[in-house]
């Protein structure tokens, strides 16, 4: 049976479009209004929004199909034009509107730095290579099942969606503004463990195939990281203490 890779998919779109969306719609708030005029993004806040990118991306993905022309889509050369021209805007409100190539060339570098530092500091995500690694071999193991289990397909998506979610949140990020978005998905990423272990469980019930059994253990385990990934994440939301 072909397993459906929608969600994979999903996460390798995510980040250069449903992302960039997310990040830039929170800097033009933060820009406009003051530091304290509003609450910051909880995980309320997040969920609505990343509910909301969901379905954007789930009409997106079905007017595409499953082999989807990138470089063909229309409209694309112009929203690489806007993206661009918002950089540069970027740019020179950081240097006020300072034109010299010395001015651009330190911004730049900034930028760099900042883009590079975050989401490597290893009290941060630490954990998060291990837990990938271990929903990356969960779900490949759960598409190697033979033979198929009813419902492979539900089966096959959320294994799938474990891993993805998590990626979805490390690809927020961690700084202040992004965390709880990057929580979300972490808890995103539970249920659907969750729900797999549930759904090995019956199957294991039903067949008694020591297979099965082992894929609840997997699950459970990458369960625990996962609540203990929240919680760590959540500690780091200061503005709520």
């Amino acid at each position: 049976m072909e397993f459906p890779i929608a969600s994979l998919k999903f996460c390798r779109w995510q980040k250069p479009f449903l992302w960039r969306t997310l990040r830039s719609k929170f800097f033009h708030m933060a820009a406009e209004e003051p530091f304290d005029a509003e609450p910051r993004p909880d995980e309320a806040w997040w969920t609505r929004e990343l509910h909301r990118n969901e379905k954007l991306m789930d009409k997106f993905m079905a007017a595409l199909g499953d082999n989807p022309d990138w470089e063909k889509l229309p409209g694309r050369e112009d929203e690489e034009e806007e993206w661009l021209a918002d950089e540069l805007l970027t740019k020179a409100e950081a240097t006020e509107l300072d034109p010299t190539p010395a001015a651009a060339a330190e911004v730049t570098d900034d930028d760099s730095a900042e883009e590079d530092d975050p989401d490597e500091d290893p009290e941060v995500n630490a954990d998060f290579n291990t837990v990938s690694k271990m929903a990356r071999e969960f779900a490949c193991a759960v598409f190697d099942l033979e033979p198929p289990p009813p419902n492979a397909e539900l089966l096959y998506l959320s294994a799938g969606k474990v891993g993805a979610n998590l990626a979805g949140g490390h690809g927020l990020g961690y700084d202040e503004e992004f965390l709880c978005g990057n929580i979300v998905k972490c808890r995103w990423a539970l249920s659907d463990c969750e729900f797999c272990r549930e759904m090995l469980e019956q199957l294991h019930t039903q067949t008694g195939e020591a297979t099965y059994a082992k894929l609840i253990e997997d699950s459970r385990r990458i369960a625990e990281v996962l609540r203990e990934r929240i919680a760590r994440l959540r500690q780091r939301v200061w503005w709520e203490k």
